[in-house]
């Protein structure tokens, strides 16, 4: 006679099983949340430089606005020549057209603006000196570079199509002074206008160009 056998009893779950088990899920939900952390970085990234390209371009959009609309430059001082390289651009934009220059503080049509390695910040105030600034963009300028130009090509002494300022200084009077800086005879022929802001973004950096041609230039 053959003996039945019976099934065997259930014998649970092994300590060892159930270690894997816990490793598997801790290794599965360290790779999940690596994943929604780095998600989440890059949304942030991808929203701040956003926020900083927007801010930017709302700033050179003033500042091509402004300029466009100016009498001329009266005063600027360029990174390469300064000593401390900080950059300064002083001009007169008559607003409301009465041909006469409103320096009150309030509502000034004298404007200048300035940068310094120092500060890393943008600033607009109604003094040269740039005293009593305040910042354009909440953003770090990592630099400003200014770029003079003539649209009169018959100081073209090079004769690559660009009238520069210091072209324009080297010629002598009645259009320069050859002092190697653009100042009164100079600027006075200067209607070209090229600004070049470079702004951190985190661990990077974002270029902005525009080209500004002084219409109203007296």
């Amino acid at each position: 006679m053959r003996a039945i056998r019976r099934p065997r009893a259930d014998r649970g779950v092994t300590l060892i099983e159930v270690l894997v088990s816990m490793g598997l899920f801790a290794l599965i939900g360290s790779l999940l949340l690596g994943l929604a952390l780095s998600t989440q970085a890059v949304t942030d990234s991808t929203r701040t430089r956003a926020g900083v390209t927007e801010e930017t371009r709302t700033a050179m959009e003033r500042l091509t606005r402004e300029l466009r609309q100016s009498a001329g430059i009266d005063a600027v001082t360029l990174p390469e020549l300064a000593g401390d390289g900080s950059m300064a651009l002083t001009f007169w934009t008559d607003f409301d057209g009465d041909q006469v220059r409103d320096t009150a503080a309030s509502d000034p049509e004298v404007l200048t603006y300035c940068w310094s390695p120092a500060s890393q910040s943008l600033t607009l105030g109604s003094t040269a000196d740039c005293s009593a600034a305040r910042p354009v963009l909440a953003a770090t300028v990592a630099s400003v570079r200014l770029e003079l130009d003539s649209s009169e090509w018959a100081y073209d002494a090079n004769g690559d199509g660009t009238t520069t300022w210091l072209e324009l200084d080297q010629k002598g009077a009645p259009v320069g002074n050859q002092n190697g800086r653009p100042d009164g005879p100079e600027l006075l022929h200067v209607d070209l206008v090229g600004v070049t802001i470079v702004v951190r973004d985190g661990n990077g950096e974002q270029s902005y160009e525009t080209q500004i041609d002084l219409r109203n230039r007296s």
